[in-house]
């Protein structure tokens, strides 16, 4: 897990051969020509208890991220760390200074390579502040740290180095002897490589139409002339043969079924590198047989894997970073680095809850409705709502007169009819019942 050491001022320095004196000389990867057999090869040297070798196998993990499916979902899980804003706050009072260093550029390069350190078996930061005094950090080439013997290596494939407590402010985020989750991966990277390249051929041979050219044998100019516009037309598979011999080409039964076959055995291994990066497949794939409510259950599935990586990038930074940046002069004991985040809601819904709500008659903060969705507050905002104000005065005015009206029109009515009752029965106006509506 995470570690610190605190020994000297001294920053780690790292170029290529032609700079001497620096305590790192970097090497290009290799990024081409792997298989499984190197593979197995590279994870027992890594695994080694006593003489651990990770070179060959970093460099093995450089270039699975040319694949373009990892790559994506990769970018699609550190979206959603980087994302949320990060904040130090002091009993819930937020540290202006100090976050307007974590607003910067780097600090979201540092939660993405903390949770790198899970793929990779481990990430090493060093921290420093720059000339400016602004705080800032090297991620150390992996491939020049043994997380075993805790050693610096200067050149990537020595056996021994400097000690790592030999610098100061010094971060390590991971397991020493994890692999990473990149080692899980790259079968299913190598795999899908070697697919894609016998696809590639299959379309190239059974793709092209088939060009043929007789001519006669004993013409051997009609022959070089063939020859000469076969070349010329470009690509593709030619056969010239002469008029009395013969050629059959022989194709794939089901060309259709063979080329479905490559697909489905790539999409196999994208699927599974979706869950293992992701933990599910309908968020980065449309399936003919996804519903909403399942796809609805993987994106929960995503949500939660990114809470925990935010949960983790936390620990990290509260647990492990702050006696760092109490080294390096920043006030950080009494505080905690907590995430900005704002409750999210869909405003649809928040809308129906609020017009509800309206109807039921409860009070309601205007201020709140205009933030929840998303609308502008008019700058004449007052003056708006006097207007309406009035007008729903005068509208309750109108609806009293009318109602006054139509009372006086229904006692006149009563009246008309009391009238005619009256000489129907022969009875006085005034000899009705007590209480009586006539």
């Amino acid at each position: 897990m995470a570690r610190r050491t605190k020994k000297t001022q001294k920053r780690i320095t790292s170029g290529g051969s032609y700079n001497p004196g620096t305590d790192i000389v970097l090497s290009a990867p290799q990024l081409f020509y792997f298989d499984i057999d190197r593979y197995i090869s590279s994870v027992i040297a890594a695994s080694s208890i006593d003489f651990s070798r990770r070179s060959q196998l970093y460099d093995m993990y450089e270039s699975a991220f040319l694949d373009l499916h990892l790559g994506g979902v990769m970018a699609k899980r550190l979206r959603g760390v980087t994302r949320l804003s990060i904040e130090f706050q002091r009993n819930g009072v937020p540290d202006e200074e100090l976050n307007r260093q974590l607003a910067s550029p780097w600090m979201k390069s540092l939660r993405k390579d903390i949770i790198m350190a899970e793929f990779w078996g481990y990430s090493l930061f060093q921290f420093y502040r720059d000339e400016e005094g602004l705080l800032r950090y090297d991620l150390i080439p992996r491939k020049h740290y043994n997380p075993i013997s805790r050693k610096l290596l200067r050149r990537q494939y020595d056996n021994d180095g400097v000690d790592i407590d030999a610098y100061d402010n010094m971060l390590f985020v991971g397991e020493e002897r994890s692999l990473g989750v990149l080692a899980e991966l790259m079968p299913a990277i190598l795999y899908k490589r070697n697919n894609i390249g016998d696809w590639a051929k299959f379309c190239e041979i059974f793709g092209i139409p088939i060009r043929k050219y007789t001519y006669n044998a004993g013409d051997e100019k009609t022959r070089d002339r063939l020859l000469r516009d076969a070349y010329e037309q470009g690509v593709g598979a030619v056969y010239i043969t002469p008029e009395e011999s013969s050629l059959e080409i022989v194709e794939a039964g089901n060309k259709a079924g063979s080329s479905q076959l490559y697909k489905d055995f790539t999409d196999y291994w994208d699927r599974a590198i979706s869950i293992r990066v992701l933990g599910n497949t309908l968020t980065t794939d449309a399936s003919a047989t996804g519903t909403q409510a399942l796809g609805t259950i993987h994106k929960e599935v995503e949500e939660e894997l990114n809470e925990d990586d935010c949960a983790t990038i936390l620990d990290v930074l509260n647990y492990h970073l702050k006696p760092i940046l109490e080294a390096l002069g920043f006030h950080v004991s009494d505080g905690d680095f907590v995430y900005a985040v704002k409750e999210k809601h869909d405003p649809l819904q928040r809308a129906e809850l609020y017009l509800k709500a309206k109807q039921l008659g409860l009070p309601l903060d205007d201020d709140e409705m205009y933030e929840t969705m998303n609308i502008k507050k008019p700058d004449n905002y007052e003056e708006q709502r006097a207007q309406l104000a009035e007008q729903r005065a005068a509208l309750s005015e109108r609806f009293d007169d009318n109602q006054e009206d139509k009372d006086e029109e229904e006692r006149k009515e009563k009246r008309k009819l009391k009238a005619r009752l009256s000489r129907f029965f022969g009875l006085a106006l005034g000899d009705t019942a007590e209480g009586s509506d006539f």
